[in-house]
């Protein structure tokens, strides 16, 4: 809808053409950031490496990750997504095609490491393109469709990388994708464009949060035009946002409680619940099936049910992981039909969650500085994917049983929900309901 109340179709249309692009990027720079996963097996053989060893290239990725989450969305919210799109697949792209020349393990790490540079431009961006091109009642619906492509790349990756390794050689897996994301980028540079001028919205640009009401379209554009100068102002505005900080802490939370599930779920159900490893395999994609479904299905509860609202959404999402970890913490082999429903909820919540945080991170960024906000809340979230994995371990190691970590996990979730819960939303979330049944201008 255009100030004073006029549509204009063609924009609105284009926008999902824009989610086409970003969510096709965001694919191919995580399947390029997974691709460790799937080739291990084959890797450890031609190198002749530990277990350790593999480890340190799956963490390659994420120790240049999170640093350039930060400098990424700042420089998205300074020089456009465009630019950052065509920079995140180029570089993700060409690092893996190098990896097809690879003749040593510290070869593969430090071009795993540039890749991650490549995959921390791609979430800002996206934040920041959706910011720009959906309104407030689609927003976290949009964002939550654009984080499914971790979970497809996932998919994908595990489905054919094995099979192309199997058949070609491992050298071929990292080709191919490689060359996927060089294609990937030139869709990029074709498609993707800023919305018009003319398609800005009436809603707050500096996302202040509460005590501020919404501008009209010409002090919009006004106030627009002064942010263009003054971007660091806005930069430090969104570091001095108590909100913010908050919202940082309960991803640092929830991201321990996601990955610690997701790398020892596998343990957990063979060891502790004598699943078979092909049927614990088969689990865990269940559980990532969940969060697929999970992540726009929390957005569009946010944006239609809810008018907009983030936080209850994702109070709820931390408390029902919650009791997913708690029931997970209590089963015995007598029980493993609750796995089922268990493992269903806490991939909803734990793995479903990811859109409406990077939403939420966005809106307090506001336009100018959402690229930037999403990828502060993204890179501490990303210590929290560093740190719980092996403390959950360290726990199973020390104590003997799974029962303990889960219920740390627990604890992290309900902290968690304590975090979501002091949150203050936008005025515009908050009035998103109203604003819908409130007459045109014109």
């Amino acid at each position: 809808m255009e100030a004073g109340g006029r549509s204009t179709p063609p924009v609105s249309r284009y926008r999902f053409v824009i989610l086409g692009v970003v969510w096709t990027a965001y694919l191919i720079v995580f399947l390029a950031r997974l691709t460790v996963g799937p080739l291990a097996p084959f890797l450890k053989d031609a190198f002749s490496l530990s277990s350790a060893q593999i480890g340190g290239l799956t963490s390659a990725t994420a120790l240049a990750y999170a640093p350039t989450l930060v400098v990424a969305g700042w420089l998205a919210d300074r020089f456009g997504v465009r630019l950052m799109l065509l920079i995140g697949t180029l570089v993700a792209g060409a690092s893996v095609i190098l990896m097809f020349f690879a003749q040593s393990y510290a070869v593969l790490f430090a071009l795993l490491a540039l890749s991650g540079l490549g995959c921390g431009c791609i979430f800002p961006s996206a934040v920041r393109a959706v910011m720009l091109w959906f309104p407030l009642r689609e927003r976290a619906t949009a964002i939550g469709f654009n984080q499914a492509a971790i979970n497809v790349g996932g998919v994908i990756g595990g489905a054919t990388l094995p099979t192309v390794a199997t058949s070609l050689g491992w050298q071929y897996g990292f080709l191919f994708v490689g060359l996927f994301a060089l294609v990937i980028c030139v869709g990029c540079a074709l498609l993707y464009r800023d919305p018009p001028p003319a398609a800005g919205r009436p809603e707050p640009l500096d996302g202040l949060g509460a005590g501020h009401s919404l501008l009209d379209t010409a002090e919009v554009s006004c106030e627009a035009a002064v942010e263009e100068r003054h971007g660091w102002r806005h930069t430090w505005a969104v570091l001095a946002r108590r909100d913010m900080w908050v919202l940082c802490l309960a991803g640092f939370l929830f991201g321990a409680v996601e990955f610690s599930a997701m790398a020892h779920l596998v343990l957990y159900l063979k060891d502790g619940l004598a699943f078979t490893a092909v049927a614990a395999g088969g689990l865990l994609a269940l559980c990532q099936m969940a969060g697929a479904v999970g992540k726009p299905g929390s957005g569009l509860l946010s944006d239609r049910v809810l008018g907009g609202r983030r936080r209850p959404v994702l109070v709820a999402m931390a408390l029902a992981s919650a009791v997913a970890c708690v029931a997970l913490a209590s089963l015995g082999p007598g029980q493993r039909w609750l796995v089922y429903p268990s493992l269903v909820l806490l991939g909803a919540t734990a793995i479903g969650w990811g859109g409406l945080y990077g939403t939420t991170a966005g809106e307090i960024g506001g336009r100018t500085s959402a690229g930037f906000a999403a990828g502060l809340a993204a890179a501490v979230l990303n210590l929290g994917i560093i740190v719980g994995p092996p403390f959950f371990g360290a726990l199973v190691d020390a104590t003997g049983s799974y029962t303990m970590s889960w219920m740390v996990m627990a604890a992290a979730g309900l902290l968690t929900a304590a975090c979501f819960a002091l949150v203050r939303e936008t005025p515009d979330a908050r009035g998103t309901r109203a604003a819908a049944v409130r007459p045109s201008p014109d």
